[in-house]
């Protein structure tokens, strides 16, 4: 053998192929993260801090350092970009009727949804020429400082694994049934745009039935409160009258069966007041044996003014959840099942104000989903809450 082989055996050495059992072991590799046991009480900076922090960031490459070994043709492809700031998909492969929206007739991705599909190994990223790592795709996703991104992310991650489709929230959902705005709708948004203080949808105001019932309902108004005017002057003017009451003297003939008399109007002769003649009926009793079986909790006075000063927050929907057998269609969306607010680890709960506000930010009453308000600790364990508001 000469000497140039000899190099070029160095130089090229023989390609190892994994076994069949190789292969079905790591198709699916499983790694669990230890779990927590009790409250660390050591302070910051602390030799056993330092080694927990060494096993736990030793444990996140483990697992993300795994040898993933999947199909080359099951995955789709998207290329990121910068200036959208999400993922434009190139070739699909499966199904994407929860994932993505459409623009300019293509297919796009947002930050979460391609973090997810790479996680489950459902996608291609590619980014400047290359293929993108789930390990680079942390960094280039969600960004290297901290931001809402992060529980975003994780938000969307644990909800779309326990079942829900979860899609970024829109404002005015319509059916592909009512996309042609009727007077209906024209109604219902005015009546929602007097009583809640806000504007009326762009969508109403362009239909053609918005002026002519913009105009029938200020007529309509103007109406009941002539109706108001007249009402209080002729009040006025009967209660300056003399009285000419005319009674009837003739004689009626008496019932075969006479009533039997009220307790109220019995007990009215012996001088307790009206209250406690009515707390004596039957129909009383009744409604108070009712009205103790309800869980009611009182509010203060100031909880039912719903006024935005300085001191109420305001609160941003993030995602809306859908149920999978609820015939879910990305072009024509329903009424969301819930929808998701996202609270960081420092941020208290909300107060009922605020959540009525938050409510009322929706656009239609009958589109108003209850609320998900999940707070995300900085352990990266969440509490929810659902909040229904009638």
């Amino acid at each position: 053998m000469s000497g140039a082989q000899e190099n070029a055996i160095e130089i090229y050495p023989k390609t190892q192929y994994l076994s069949a059992s190789e292969l079905v072991a790591q198709r699916h590799p499983e790694v669990e993260s230890p779990r927590n046991g009790l409250k660390r009480t050591s302070f910051e900076g602390s030799a056993e801090e330092n080694v927990e922090l060494k096993n736990t960031y030793a444990n996140l490459r483990l697992q993300l350092s795994a040898r993933r070994i999947e199909r080359q043709a099951g995955r789709a492809i998207a290329i990121w970009s910068d200036d959208q700031q999400a993922a434009e998909v190139v070739r699909k492969d499966g199904k994407f009727e929860s994932f993505g929206y459409s623009q300019q007739g293509k297919l796009y991705l947002e930050y979460y949804e391609a973090l997810f599909l790479l996680e489950l190994n459902r996608l291609q990223l590619e980014y400047c020429g290359l293929i993108v790592s789930i390990e680079q795709a942390y960094v280039l996703l969600l960004g290297e400082e901290a931001s809402e991104k992060y529980n975003n992310y994780f938000v969307y991650s644990a909800l779309s694994r326990a079942g829900y489709i979860v899609v970024r929230h829109q404002e005015g959902y319509r059916t592909a049934s009512s996309d042609v705005v009727t007077k209906d709708d024209c109604i219902w948004a005015l009546l929602d745009a007097s009583l809640s203080n806000k504007p009326v949808p762009l969508h109403i105001k362009v239909s053609q039935f918005y002026n002519a019932t913009f105009e029938r309902m200020v007529q309509l108004k103007q109406q009941i409160k002539n109706q108001c005017s007249e009402a209080s002057t002729d009040e006025i003017s009967i209660n300056n009258e003399p009285n000419a009451f005319k009674f009837d003297t003739r004689k009626r003939r008496a019932q075969s069966e006479p009533e039997e008399e009220l307790a109220s109007k019995r007990a009215s002769t012996t001088g307790r007041s009206l209250i406690d003649d009515l707390k004596d009926e039957a129909s009383y009793r009744k409604f108070q044996q009712t009205f103790e079986k309800l869980d009611i909790v009182r509010l203060q006075s100031e909880d039912y003014d719903c006024d935005v000063d300085s001191t109420i927050r305001t609160f941003k929907i993030t995602f809306d959840l859908h149920l999978h057998n609820d015939g879910f269609r990305r072009s024509a969306p329903k009424t969301p099942t819930f929808s998701v607010i996202i609270l960081q680890h420092d941020e208290p709960f909300p107060t009922h104000i605020e959540m009525l506000h938050c409510q009322r930010q929706q656009m239609r009453a009958e589109e108003r989903a209850p609320l998900l308000v999940i707070s995300v600790s900085e352990s990266k364990h969440i509490q929810a809450f659902l909040y229904y508001i009638s």
